[in-house]
């Protein structure tokens, strides 16, 4: 296994698994990973949550939290998984909190490849 993929194992993530479904191909595995980070959602988040605009935020959220999971990235899927419900339920108070730890843990995984 890549150097990468096991800085992402040892960082709480499924790796095992999304390669399954990635069909053991650590190559596009990883050009899908870039692709993710940069992924405009989490952007679109952002503005959505301080605009109050719960339908959108949750479209951008409910996306990635779709793609994290088949990435096997489990530190940001549980993460989204904070703002997802919330916002599943119609609600956004109190989200930019948990958003900008999403953006931390995003800076932090961006880091580590």
């Amino acid at each position: 296994m890549r150097t990468e993929l096991e800085q992402l194992k040892q960082a709480g993530c499924d790796i095992d698994g999304a390669l399954e479904r990635f069909l053991q191909d650590e190559e596009f595995y990883l050009e899908c990973y870039e692709q993710v980070m940069a992924d405009e959602n989490f952007e679109g988040l952002g503005d959505a949550l301080k605009a109050h605009n719960v339908e959108q935020a949750f479209d951008c959220a409910h996306a990635l939290k779709g793609v994290i999971a088949n990435m096997g990235l489990t530190p940001v899927f549980n993460q989204l998984a904070k703002i997802v419900e919330p916002l599943r339920a119609g609600k956004d108070e109190g989200l930019l909190e948990p958003y900008q730890k999403l953006l931390d843990i995003r800076e932090e995984f961006r880091k580590l490849i």
